[in-house]
């Protein structure tokens, strides 16, 4: 395959345990006459024997793709001579190529009371783009990814760079003033950014590869209280 633009992608090992009451919601944008969706959701929260906290949850960029086939989704290109940003529209043909978009999923903050004047808290930051929506094959190292073509979304779960779910097991977020508990607590989460994957000509000989970053390309967010429960 030959590749016409580099670009470091780093996908995430993601776990399959996310059941139970979930947060979800929607992010609405309008462009000329269609309306398009992304979301995200908090499916489950588990809290381990130390108190550390892992989220998990599912996402969807079904409408960031339905721009990207009507031909609205743009890109930075370059600069102007004063320092302005240059945009460009992503070429994409529905028919000839397949895409993968990748977005920081991993970002959240939980927080749930201890007693009547303190208030549990830890803040998670994504450090690597995660799948949001997937057309070509997906990396083998994942575990789990997405509904191939987009069919369904995708599952995201805490994570860090150069975590290994698959031999270490989920991982989990320790708060800096307590410990978490088993029961109800609150969930700010939020998925940011869209790295976007071009396959022109895919699985033929002269298939290439453009990648494409969107700094504000999706942007779902869902905030709530769930109910945690005790990993074992």
């Amino acid at each position: 395959m030959r590749t016409r633009s580099r670009f470091i992608v780093m996908t995430a090992v993601l776990g399959l345990c996310l059941t139970g009451p979930s947060l979800s919601s929607n992010a609405a944008t309008s462009n000329g006459d269609h309306a398009y969706l992304d979301w995200v959701s908090v499916d489950k929260v588990m809290v381990n024997k130390l108190g550390g906290v892992n989220v998990s949850g599912q996402v969807s960029c079904a409408g960031a793709y339905a721009q990207l086939v009507l031909g609205n989704l743009e890109y930075q290109s370059g600069r102007e001579t004063n320092g302005d940003p240059i945009f460009s529209l992503i070429p994409f043909s529905e028919d000839d190529d397949l895409v993968n978009l990748m977005a920081n999923n991993d970002n959240y903050t939980v927080s749930q009371p201890a007693g009547r004047r303190t208030m549990i808290q830890v803040t998670h930051g994504s450090s690597r783009m995660n799948p949001r929506f997937v057309q070509y094959t997906a990396p083998s190292a994942l575990l789990h990814v997405c509904g191939h073509a987009g069919e369904t979304p995708c599952q995201w779960e805490t994570d860090n760079f150069g975590y290994d779910r698959a031999h270490l097991g989920p991982l989990f977020d320790y708060a800096p003033n307590g410990k978490f508990k088993a029961g109800l607590l609150n969930v700010n989460e939020v998925s940011v950014g869209l790295l976007v994957e071009v396959y022109h000509g895919a699985d033929t000989p002269d298939e290439t590869l453009d990648v494409y970053y969107v700094e504000e390309g999706s942007f779902a967010m869902t905030s709530g209280t769930i109910r945690a429960v005790s990993y074992r």
